[in-house]
C-alpha cells in the first residue's frame, strides 16, 4: 500500500518526518517496503495559455502554438493535434528537468523555432504512459510553477499489509493507525453527506454472500476528465485516471477501504437482484473478456442481465461511458471467503477483490455513500435526492472481548501500568466497559482480526512497544521427563528414511478439496486461510506430491521425499480423529550423486524402502495385494495389510496423473502407510544374539507365472512348506521371447538354515517339494533350478 504524505495530511496531523514516521510504523505496525520522492528534480515547468494555434509551414505532422506563461509569449512547436486554442497546459521551458533528468533547451523543428515543450503526466511521473499533453481542467493563474502548484512535490512510504489487517489498505485506517502509535494526531473523517433512508429503489438479495447491499441514485452528472488532484492522488496508488465518475470510486476506495461501483442507471431494468451464479452462465466484463461462471459468484443483476460480479468486477454491459447521466451507486459487503475462491477461480485480482477478500468494514456503508455522493456532486455535478436503500437483513455485531488485565501482563511478561493499558484502549475508539478483572471491550467491525483475548493483547503490545518489554528467558521449574515410546518410534521411522536416502518435508494440513484425486475430505475448516487451504488433509501424500512438482518445474529430476505427520477424517460417532502416517515419494534417478549408477528407481528398489521398514519393526502377516484404483498403474501398485488391517497403499502413480495434475513427466512412485497401525503391530526384536553357527543354503527357482498372480501367493505358499525356510527374494522379472504373452518369468532366490544343526539334501527336498507341487497345481511352472 502506498501513502502519500500529502494525502494523509487530510485527515490526521503530522509533525514528525519521513524517516521518523517510518521508524515509528517499523516499531508498532508493519514492515515498511521502501520511500521515495515524487518530482524530485522536475523543475521549470509553468502553465501556459495556447492563445493560437497554426500549422507548421514545413511539416504536416507539426503545429505551432501561440503561448501565454503570464510575463510573456513563446513559441511552441509540436506533434500533439490534440492541443487547441485555450486549453490551459504545463509548458516545460528552456531549461526544464523533466522525469529521469531529461533536460529541454529550445531548438528549431523544421525551421520554426520551439521555445520548450509541452508536457504529458508521463513527463512528470505521474503515468507510466500518456497518450498526449495534459489539459488542465482547473482555473489556474498562469507562469505558476506547475509542480509547486499542484502540490506535486509529495513523498510515498511504501507499507506492507498483512492479511489480518485490512484496516491498513485505506488512508483513513492508516490515519488512524498513525495517530494510535503517537505519530499523528487530530484524526478526522472527511466530511461527507448525510443520507435519509427511503428504500425507494427495488433491490432484492437472495445469495447469503452478500450480506448488505445499499444503493443511491444520482441524476445529471457529467462525465468528463477529473481534476488534477484527483489524477495526481490516483496515481500515487498506481491507478491512472479514466473519468471523474470512474476516478471517484477509486478514490473512495482507497480513502475508506470499502470498494463502490458505479453503474449507468439508464442500463438497468427497473431493479437490482443480488444472487447467486447458475453454473455455465456468462458475462463480459469491463477488461472485454467473457467468462463462463462456476456457480459460485455472487452476481450483481437486473431483471434482464448480469450487471456484475460481485465483490470483484463489473461488467461491460452497465459501464460508465461519455453519455451517462444517470448513475446508481453501489455499496456492499460480499464474504471474504467466496471472493476469494471466485477470484481465484477466474484468475481475476483485482482492487476490489483484494479488499473483500481481507474483510471490509460491514457497519460503515452509510458514511461511504454519503462520501460517493458528496464527490460526485462537487466534481461530476450530479443531483442526489439524499436518499439511499439500504438492504441489511442481519447485522453484523462487534464481537465481545474480555480483557484480564493480571493475564495480559503475564502474557506481555512486563508490568504495564493499568493506567497505560487505559490510555491505549482509548486510542483505538473501541467501545468499552470496565470490570473488576480488567475492561469488556468490542472491537470496531472494520478489525475483523480482533476475536479473542489474545488478539487485543498484542495490540496493546504492539502500541506499548515490543522494544519496550526487557528480553529475558521465561522462568520455569525443570523437571525431568522422558519421551513417550510413539514419540520415540517417530524419530526411529524418520531415522530410517533419511538412512534410505530420503528428505523430509514438512507440509500444511490443509488444501484444496479440488486437488484431492485419490481420498476426498469431509472435514472442512470453518475459518480457512482462503480457498486454497478448505479442507483437512485425508492424505499427507499430497502435500508430498505438491513439494515432488515444485522440485521437478525446477530442474530437480532426483528426488526422495518423506514426511510423518497426521491426516484428519471423521470417525462413525461423528467426531473428528488424527492418525499419524508415514509417506514417501519418488522419482529419477536411484543414486544421483554416483556416475556410474545409471538406474533409475523402479517399483522393487521403491518397495525395498517399506520392506526396510517392515523388518526394522519386525512385523509379521505382512500381505500385499494388487491395488485397483483410479490414478494408480494398476501392474505397479498394491494395499498392504497386516493381517487383515488395511494400513495403506504403494505404488506408481499413472503416468496421466502424473503429467496432468502434477507436471511431471517421469515415473512417480508414492507410498503411505498408518504409523499408528505400524506401532501396534511391530515385535520388538529380541537383541540376544541369534545361532549362525550352521549354514545356510540357497537354491534360485525359475518359474513361470500367469500375469494377474500375485507374488504375495507365491510367497505364503513357500512360507507354510515349512520352517527352514529363512528368507525369500525375487532375484530377476523377465517378459520377451520364449515367455508366453500371458506369463512372465519370475526368478525367486530360498534361503534355508536350521539354527539347531546343519541341514542335507535329504531335509531340504521334501519342503522344496512340497511348494513346486503345490505352485504347479495354481498353473506356476518351474522352468529351471539352480
Amino acid at each position: 500500500m502506498n501513502i502519500s504524505l500529502e494525502w494523509l495530511k487530510d485527515y490526521v496531523d503530522i509533525n514528525l518526518n519521513t524517516e521518523e514516521i517510518v521508524d515509528r510504523i517499523k516499531l508498532h505496525s508493519t514492515n515498511v517496503e521502501k520511500t521515495e520522492k515524487l518530482a524530485q528534480g522536475i523543475k521549470n515547468i509553468v502553465i501556459g495559455k495556447v492563445e493560437n494555434v497554426k500549422d507548421h509551414p514545413n511539416a504536416d505532422r507539426l503545429i505551432i502554438c501561440d503561448v501565454n506563461i503570464g510575463k510573456e509569449n513563446i513559441q511552441i512547436v509540436t506533434a500533439d493535434k490534440s492541443v487547441k486554442k485555450n486549453h490551459l497546459v504545463p509548458v516545460a521551458l528552456d531549461g526544464a528537468i523533466l522525469k529521469d533528468g531529461f533536460k529541454i533547451k529550445s531548438r528549431k523543428m523544421r525551421g520554426e523555432l520551439s521555445q520548450g515543450m509541452f508536457c504529458s503526466l508521463e513527463e512528470v511521473d505521474l503515468e507510466e504512459k500518456s497518450d498526449e499533453v495534459y489539459k488542465i481542467k482547473e482555473e489556474v493563474p498562469l507562469g505558476v510553477d506547475f509542480v509547486e502548484y499542484f502540490k506535486m512535490n509529495d513523498e510515498i512510504i511504501e507499507i506492507e499489509v498483512f492479511p489480518n489487517r485490512p484496516d491498513l489498505l485505506s488512508y483513513t485506517g492508516i490515519a488512524k493507525e498513525l495517530e494510535i502509535i503517537d505519530t499523528a494526531k487530530n484524526f478526522k473523517l472527511p466530511s461527507f453527506k448525510k443520507l435519509n433512508k427511503n428504500n425507494s429503489f427495488d433491490i432484492e438479495i437472495t445469495d447469503n454472500n452478500c450480506k448488505r447491499y445499499s444503493a443511491a441514485i444520482i441524476k445529471n452528472i457529467k462525465v468528463n476528465a477529473s481534476p488534477l488532484w484527483l489524477v495526481r492522488r490516483l496515481a500515487t496508488a498506481g491507478i491512472r485516471s479514466i473519468n471523474n465518475i470512474v476516478d471517484i470510486t477509486n478514490y473512495i476506495m482507497l480513502e475508506t477501504g470499502h470498494p463502490v461501483h458505479a453503474f449507468d442507471l439508464n442500463l438497468i431494468k427497473d431493479k437490482i437482484i443480488v444472487r447467486k451464479a447458475v453454473k455455465g452462465e456468462k458475462i463480459l466484463l469491463l477488461d472485454e473478456k467473457e467468462y463462463e461462471l462456476m456457480g459460485e459468484e455472487t452476481l450483481i443483476t437486473d431483471k434482464e442481465k448480469i450487471l456484475a460480479i460481485g465483490g470483484v468486477m463489473g461488467g461491460e454491459l452497465s459501464g460508465i461511458n461519455e453519455n451517462t447521466t444517470n448513475i446508481l451507486l453501489e455499496v456492499a459487503y460480499f464474504d471474504p471467503v467466496n471472493t476469494r475462491k471466485v477470484s481465484k477461480y477466474h484468475k481475476l485480482s483485482t482492487d476490489a477483490s483484494y479488499r473483500f477478500e481481507r474483510g471490509i468494514d460491514p457497519n460503515d456503508g452509510e458514511f461511504v455513500m454519503g462520501r460517493l455522493v458528496k464527490l460526485i456532486e462537487e466534481i461530476a455535478n450530479g443531483v442526489s435526492d439524499g436518499t439511499i436503500t439500504d438492504i441489511y437483513p442481519n447485522k453484523i455485531n462487534p464481537k465481545e472481548i474480555n480483557l484480564r488485565y493480571t493475564y495480559l501482563n503475564e502474557k506481555l511478561g512486563t508490568i504495564v501500568p493499568e493506567e497505560k493499558v487505559q490510555k491505549i484502549i482509548e486510542k483505538f475508539d473501541f467501545k468499552k466497559e470496565k470490570n473488576t478483572d480488567g475492561w469488556k471491550i468490542f472491537p470496531s467491525t472494520k478489525r475483523p482480526d480482533l476475536e479473542i483475548e489474545v488478539d487485543m493483547i498484542e495490540e496493546i503490545g504492539r502500541v506499548f512497544g515490543y522494544h519496550n518489554i526487557e528480553s529475558k528467558l521465561p522462568e520455569t521449574t525443570l523437571f525431568h521427563g522422558d519421551k513417550n515410546n510413539f514419540f520415540m518410534f517417530k524419530s526411529e521411522i524418520a531415522s530410517l528414511m533419511i538412512g534410505n536416502g530420503y528428505n523430509e518435508s514438512i507440509t500444511f494440513s490443509f488444501m484444496n478439496i479440488n486437488n484431492m484425486w485419490l481420498d476426498k475430505s469431509d472435514l472442512k475448516i470453518l475459518n480457512p486461510l482462503s480457498a486454497e487451504y478448505e479442507y483437512m488433509r485425508p492424505l499427507v501424500s499430497y502435500g508430498l506430491l505438491d513439494c515432488l512438482s515444485y522440485n521437478y518445474r525446477n530442474q530437480n529430476r532426483d528426488v526422495k521425499l518423506f514426511e510423518i505427520a497426521n491426516i484428519y477424517n471423521t470417525t462413525s460417532d461423528g467426531k473428528t480423529k488424527e492418525v499419524p502416517h508415514l509417506a514417501f515419494v519418488a522419482t529419477g534417478k536411484e543414486n544421483p550423486n554416483d556416475y556410474t549408477d545409471k538406474r533409475m528407481i523402479n517399483y522393487y528398489t521403491f518397495k525395498g524402502v517399506l520392506d526396510n521398514l517392515i523388518d526394522f519393526t519386525n512385523i509379521k502377516n505382512l500381505k500385499i495385494k494388487r491395488l485397483k484404483k483410479e490414478g494408480f498403474s494398476y501392474s505397479q501398485s498394491a494395499e498392504i495389510y497386516i493381517n487383515d488391517d488395511y494400513i495403506g497403499f504403494i505404488g506408481l502413480l499413472d503416468s496421466q496423473y502424473a503429467d496432468k495434475i502434477y507436471d511431471i513427466k517421469d515415473k512417480v512412485y508414492i507410498c503411505e502407510v498408518n504409523l499408528e497401525k505400524i506401532y501396534e503391530f511391530s515385535n520388538p526384536i529380541n537383541k540376544e544374539n541369534k545361532n549362525f553357527d550352521y549354514p545356510a543354503i540357497k537354491r534360485e527357482y525359475s518359474f513361470t507365472v500367469p500375469i494377474n498372480k500375485e507374488f504375495e501367493e507365491i510367497e505364503q505358499i513357500i512360507k507354510d512348506s515349512g520352517n527352514i525356510i529363512e528368507k525369500i527374494n525375487i532375484f530377476d522379472v523377465y517378459k520377451g521371447k520364449g515367455i508366453d504373452e500371458d506369463k512372465i518369468s519370475i526368478t525367486i532366490t530360498v534361503v534355508y538354515r536350521s539354527y539347531e544343526k546343519t541341514l542335507t539334501d535329504e531335509e531340504i527336498n521334501p519342503v522344496e517339494e512340497k511348494f513346486l507341487n503345490k505352485l504347479d497345481s495354481m498353473n506356476i511352472n518351474l522352468r529351471q533350478k539352480g
